[in-house]
């Protein structure tokens, strides 16, 4: 693609609008409380759609569209098992979560897991930060590879150089700004996103000839219940399928946003926010699959090489259909899909690598009453972890580049059933104890990592895009079992979980 310099003047001003978001949130920034979670002060709307547009990614711009483009109509389920999983996720985690760890004045996951089960060995803190910063490498990376796919398309940059300038471009503003500026930036990226993934669809829909005859479509296309080979669904399918909202439950830096909310009574408003905001954004990505096939078909553009790879098909529809200016514009939405969740996992990264990693969290209280410029020197700390992690993931990148569905599919099925399983039995089963956590945590992340590095699983048995599933099959009964096998918690842990279950503010 030829450079347009009006494409470059979009991303420039599009850039421009972080950074000035990211300056105007550090002013309020001073200690390790704000830089992580923002003071708790986060209102009804940003905390909706920042945890939303934090669980887009490239994926939801490029690999969700083209599973559409690809497979057909089947992929409606798997609209259907994010939206469930996110309404869920809000609707008994949230407010649940954000009680327990102001009453456990904790600031990260494994810091809540640390005090609800009284561990004073500090293995389950440190085996969740190990875990954590595992997936969150993972998620970092596939948010560079989707950049450089951009930046490939409208530039022509070579991958290295592309993972060099996406990584430059998303530590800048998360670097300044902390949980409460890169809230708001999100708040402003998800409006993009979804501005874009409206536009693009109904402009094929209303420029095309036949948008929905299933021309040049595989047999079973547009039937819900067959794949693309027209094959009937299976349970195998229905499982994967399920992995993508059953990851939510143990995505981190969605349950951030649940510990960072103002109050407790705007949790449900919150929720209403976020479940429209999923709905949309997927629907349309959704949309956009399914009628990119017969449009490109009938301007010619099907089967040529720059549909080789389904993960492009956006950028071709953005490129083939708009005029330079918008087609800028539309471009950004890939953008902001990948900041989103990149400067999320970062800062969640560095969170977590300062508060929850043994040595660093010594040298992190030390620091905790230094101030340069006003900011604490935990905080300090906090952003050159920052920078540390996201150079760790761009070597990575550049090493060992990966699909994005692939990338995304393990770091979400990871985390989700690492900690997803491990968090609703902390906040509903009051026996509930610290061999069981631990077994769980270390079942789900075993059994995903399996099915991830093995074709299929163990034995091939089942071929999923994504083992949240299995994980979870895995580790909720590893927790049931060794828990009460195991001695029942202290008196101590059990009255603060009646504390906090007697202690629930309206809704």
């Amino acid at each position: 693609m030829e450079i347009q310099p009006i494409i470059v003047a979009v991303f420039a001003a599009y850039f421009a609008a972080l950074i000035g978001i990211a300056i105007v949130g550090a002013a309020r920034m001073r200690e390790m409380a704000d830089y992580v979670l923002a003071g708790r002060r986060m209102s009804s709307f940003t905390s909706a759609l920042s945890a939303s547009s934090s669980t887009t990614s490239g994926w939801t711009m490029l690999v969700f569209p083209a599973l559409a483009f690809s497979e057909g109509t089947v992929h409606l389920w798997t609209l259907v098992a994010i939206v469930l999983g996110a309404w869920f996720n809000w609707t008994y985690v949230a407010k649940r979560l954000r009680r327990y760890t102001i009453a456990a004045e904790s600031l990260t996951l494994p810091d809540f897991f640390e005090k609800r089960f009284a561990d004073r060995t500090g293995t389950l803190r440190t085996v969740s930060a190990a875990l954590t910063l595992l997936f969150i490498m993972f998620y970092v990376n596939s948010g560079l590879i989707g950049g450089t796919k951009l930046l490939g398309t409208i530039f022509g940059l070579e991958h290295t150089i592309g993972v060099l300038i996406a990584l430059a471009a998303v530590t800048s503003y998360t670097f300044i700004s902390g949980f409460m500026a890169v809230s708001r930036t999100d708040v402003f990226q998800s409006m993009v996103m979804l501005t874009c993934f409206i536009i693009l669809p109904l402009t094929l829909i209303f420029t095309s000839t036949s948008p929905f005859s299933g021309e040049g479509q595989p047999a079973g296309f547009l039937n819900p219940f067959t794949g693309a080979g027209n094959e009937v669904v299976t349970a195998v399918f229905v499982l994967s399928t399920a992995g993508w909202g059953l990851g939510a439950f143990g995505s981190q830096r969605v349950l951030q946003r649940f510990m960072a909310i103002e109050s407790e009574g705007r949790i449900t408003q919150s929720r209403n926010f976020a479940i429209t905001w999923i709905i949309l954004i997927f629907s349309f990505g959704f949309l956009l699959g399914i009628v990119a096939r017969p449009a490109l078909m009938e301007m010619g553009l099907l089967g040529g090489e720059s549909l080789f790879d389904p993960e492009r098909v956006y950028f071709v529809v953005s490129q083939a259909f708009f005029i330079p200016v918008f087609t800028g514009l539309l471009l950004t939405g890939v953008v902001a899909a990948i900041m989103s969740t990149a400067d999320s996992q970062l800062l969640l990264g560095s969170a977590i690598a300062t508060d929850d990693v043994p040595l660093i969290r010594r040298l992190a209280r030390r620091w905790e009453h230094v101030h340069v410029l006003w900011v604490s020197g935990r905080v300090w700390l906090g952003r050159t972890l920052l920078l540390t992690i996201g150079g760790i993931a761009g070597v990575l990148a550049i090493a060992w580049p990966d699909s994005i569905a692939s990338l995304v599919a393990y770091a979400w099925g990871g985390m989700g059933a690492s900690f997803g399983p491990v968090t609703i039995l902390a906040l509903y089963w009051r026996r509930f104890n610290f061999p069981g956590a631990l077994a769980s945590i270390v079942a789900g992340a075993t059994t995903v990592s399996v099915f991830q590095f093995t074709s299929g699983g163990p034995w091939g048995m089942f071929d999923m895009a994504i083992a949240s599933a299995p994980g979870y099959i895995v580790a909720f009964p590893t927790a049931v079992v060794v828990t009460l096998l195991t001695s029942p918690p202290s008196r101590a842990i059990t009255e603060q979980f009646d504390h906090v279950r007697a202690n629930a503010q309206p809704a």
